[in-house]
């Protein structure tokens, strides 16, 4: 299997909506909405195919979200971008493994800047 990471934002649709509860003056009800949409992913499909997923504590939305995601097919990151569509942006790289330890980390830069 391979681990891909998804950095993730608000999609445009939802910063649409997000200003529109400002305007609104139902920014609440909204947050609570958007959470509920993003929550409701642990009912899918590829719910057994997300690893974990973080969120930077603040609620800036400067620095992207991250999910992990074990999968070897295409079409499980299809599924993930699909059921977000009108809420999350997503951007998909596989993961590289850079071990835990200084030897393993540097062996792995090395191998990813092809300097081996």
């Amino acid at each position: 299997m391979t681990l891909y990471l998804g950095y993730y934002r608000p999609s445009a649709a939802q910063w649409q909506r997000f200003a529109e509860a400002e305007d609104n003056g139902t920014v609440e009800e909204e947050q609570q909405a958007f959470t509920a949409r993003v929550m409701a992913a642990r009912e899918s499909s590829f719910a057994g195919n997300i690893v974990a997923s973080y969120s930077p504590i603040s609620s800036s939305f400067e620095l992207p979200s991250i999910m992990v995601v074990e999968t070897d097919q295409a079409d499980t990151l299809r599924a993930i971008n699909n059921h977000y569509n009108s809420v999350l942006e997503f951007t998909w790289t596989p993961a590289t493994s850079v071990g835990t330890t200084t030897a393993s980390a540097e062996s792995a830069m090395r191998s990813q800047f092809s300097q081996e």
